[in-house]
Order: C-alpha cells, then structure tokens, then sequence
C-alpha cells in the first residue's frame, strides 16, 4: 500500500513537472547549438569535381517566438567550418578548405507540444554565403581564395526535451543548401547537411 502511494505521489509529480513544461503562445526562447556538417555538392577544382570538403564542426544560435500551440516563428543563424579536403589534379596536390553560413528566417511545427519531449518539423529560408580556398602545394601562383553568397533554404527536424520549467536540451538533423556562384567557387550551390545539439532558455 505505502508502495502503490509513493508511485501515485510520484506519478502526479511528474504529471504536474510535464504540465508546467508545456509551450503555449507568447512563450519566447532563445538557444545555442553545436554539432557537425557534412558537405554533399561538389565543385570545379583545377577541372575536376571535388566535395568542398570533410565533415566540420557547426555552431549556431536562434530565437523563436510561439504564436500558437503548434507553430513558432524566429531566426537563426549557423556557421560552419567544413573539414579540409585533400586532392590530386593536373596542377599536382592541393587542399580545399572551405566555411559557410546562413541567417535564416524560420518556421516551426511542434507536434506534440503538451509533452515535455517535443518533436519538431522545421523549414527555413533566407541568405547564406560561402568561402572556398584551394592551395596548391607545388604551384602556390595558383592558390585562391573566393566567396559567393546568395539564397539558402534549409529543412530539419528533431527534438526538444524540456529539463525544467525554463531550460531544454535537444538535437536536430538540418538539411542547408546556399545558391551561389559557380563562375566564383566552381558550383552553383553548397548543400550540407548538419547534426546539432543545443541547450535553450524558454521565458
């Protein structure tokens, strides 16, 4: 009997932890994230294709605002620092290096948002840029360094996990592309795509 009470006690504990965790419209909240990106798009490198580069650190941060139980509105701004490429060409052995990033408005639908484990579809669009640099070890009067910036989408999903009545953790897989120019950076886009892990505020 003391068992059956202590587990009800605890079970409507935790029922009321769940309830003072949930989102309702005006709620703000602020986060910063940290993760990887992996490119996907290759560019024109001394004639032949080659990916901008190895899997990278990304870190960004972003605002959100609830207009509704389901639907938030905010920014969010990512920048990335793609592992560097090693390659072999007509001009000898070289290394690409390269870095992106994005500011975003977005939009986002929180499909369970009475739980105080939120999953989440996210879609944004906005502006975004890129840095390429490809250095030749053998021929260093061909060496360069471009950028070319233009418009970027991205499309995630993932998941917040309410740690308390203010903080959150979460994680999310993010699908970036940027359009840019080819004549530039030897390709017309930069699609990536991202794993990242935040901690957020919620007021």
């Amino acid at each position: 009997m003391k068992l059956l009470t202590a587990t009800l006690i605890a079970g409507l504990l935790l029922i009321s932890m769940h309830a003072n965790a949930q989102i309702k419209p005006g709620t703000q909240q602020a986060a910063i994230s940290a993760g990887l990106a992996n490119p996907l798009s290759n560019d024109n490198v001394d004639g032949q294709a080659e990916t901008f580069g190895e899997l990278g650190p990304a870190f960004g941060f972003n605002y959100l605002y609830q207009l509704h139980r389901y639907l938030s509105i905010g920014g969010d701004f990512n920048y990335k620092s793609l592992g560097d490429k090693d390659f072999t060409a007509g001009h000898g052995p070289g290394t690409i290096k390269s870095s992106a990033w994005t500011l975003l408005a977005i939009g986002r639908c929180d499909l369970i948002p009475d739980n105080d484990i939120r999953p989440y579809a996210l879609l944004g669009l906005g502006a975004g840029g890129v840095q390429r640099e490809v250095n030749f070890s053998r021929r260093p009067d061909l060496n360069s360094s471009r950028t070319s910036s233009g418009l970027a989408f991205a499309l995630g999903g993932g998941a917040d996990y309410d740690i308390n009545n203010a903080w959150l953790a979460g994680a999310e897989l993010r699908y970036n592309i940027i359009n840019t120019d080819e004549g530039e950076i030897g390709a017309g886009h930069l699609s990536t795509l991202d794993i990242l892990f935040k901690v957020g505020y919620k007021f």
